[in-house]
């Protein structure tokens, strides 16, 4: 069904993660554009990698855009931009696909697009079971189904959100995917889950104590599963709970890289 959309379109919309460019960027689709195609980057959920995060990408990805469907900003820019390629052509219509991995978002920039679509969003993956076209004045944009790479892991799909957290066979894998990527990013641990990503130096002073070596992702798993009160019979750590809620955490947006 991707594959349709990419023969059918004017010009291909991928909508990225803007927490995870470089994962998120489906190398797959960009080998499958073909001459006479368009492919125009977009950045979705830019709410959660801050002001300093989006100018980072904004250097790396001058042509793209960067939008947030949930906070409804950059659309306008963007559909700009679409309007004056359509009256550019001599076609009645520019044909604008969208494509991405499950639950980036495609459905909820459409509706933003096009007013008065009604496009189904839902926060679970693979809402989107089929193909359809919206149209708005000389734009006509296709919805398709969340495409994920041949040989992607199950790790990395989850990460994507690519795959509802209940569904995925093995959440804690997922989980410490997620957790080893924020440890990277100072501050977010603590002030999410109230945990830190390094063991404090106890051999320093008191009034010059600074931070130690870094803890591993499992032992940060388990203390955020603790911190919860997800625990079994025994006092030990809940394992799928918490790894399903750190799952959901990081598909749903709750995680900000600020």
């Amino acid at each position: 069904m991707v594959l349709n959309v990419l023969r059918n379109s004017d010009v291909v919309l991928l909508l990225v993660d803007a927490r995870m460019p470089e994962v998120a960027r489906n190398s797959e689709i960009v080998n499958k554009i073909r001459e006479g195609k368009r492919l125009v980057y977009v950045f979705n959920k830019i709410d959660l990698v801050g002001k300093k995060g989006v100018a980072d990408l904004k250097r790396e990805y001058p042509d793209a855009f960067f939008v947030s469907c949930k906070k409804r900003s950059g659309v306008k820019d963007l559909k700009k931009f679409l309007e004056e390629l359509a009256e550019s052509r001599e076609r009645s219509s520019l044909r604008v696909g969208v494509v991405g991995y499950p639950n980036i978002g495609k459905s909820s920039l459409i509706n933003l697009l096009a007013i008065g679509a009604r496009v189904k969003v839902s926060a679970i993956s693979g809402t989107t079971r089929k193909t359809q076209w919206v149209r708005d004045k000389k734009l006509r944009i296709m919805d398709s189904p969340g495409v994920i790479p041949f040989g992607d892991s199950g790790a990395r799909v989850g990460v994507m959100s690519g795959k509802d957290a209940h569904k995925i066979k093995n959440p804690e894998k997922v989980a410490i995917k997620i957790i080893e990527f924020l440890m990277g990013k100072r501050g977010v641990l603590k002030r999410y889950y109230g945990v830190s990503a390094s063991r404090e130096n106890r051999n320093s002073k008191i009034e010059n104590r600074g931070e130690g070596d870094m803890k591993d992702a499992h032992e940060v798993f388990e203390e955020i599963g603790k911190k919860r009160g997800y625990l079994v019979k025994g006092g030990e750590v809940d394992e799928n709970r918490t790894a399903i809620k750190v799952i959901e955490d990081w598909q749903r947006g709750r995680i900000k890289l600020l």
